[in-house]
């Protein structure tokens, strides 16, 4: 088995050129200045009304990490301003510090592991 991360991300957009843009920027920088074990971290159009990020992180530290350091970034505000993290599918291990942060981010509600909805799930 596999410590790898792969997550992917359920956006509804509030303003979709604002998105686009943001997350042009965002992608950019994860690749310049971003956690070394993000292995992929490509956005995918899915309607005019959400978009989709498919992430792969080489294992839970990686995932942490990334979050750690993108959540302060003037981008990820963009993006978030653009858009409403409506759920995340995650698949890999869900490790104790990965849970700290999905608690502390309140994400619990919108998460999927493996297929399965965390605790008080809805999207």
């Amino acid at each position: 088995m596999t410590a790898e991360i792969v997550v992917v991300n359920f956006y509804a957009l509030r303003d979709a050129e604002a998105f686009d843009r943001a997350v042009k920027l965002l992608v950019a920088r994860v690749r310049l200045s971003g956690h070394k074990g993000v292995r992929s971290y490509r956005f995918f159009g899915a309607g005019p009304k959400e978009r989709r990020l498919v992430a792969i992180y080489e294992g839970p530290e990686a995932w942490v990490g990334h979050h750690d350091l993108i959540m302060t970034w003037t981008e990820m505000a963009a993006l978030r301003a653009a858009a409403r993290l409506a759920g995340v599918d995650l698949y890999g291990p869900l490790t104790p510090p990965m849970q700290d942060w999905v608690d502390r981010m309140g994400l619990g509600r919108k998460m999927r592991h493996q297929g399965e909805a965390l605790a008080g799930f809805r999207r």
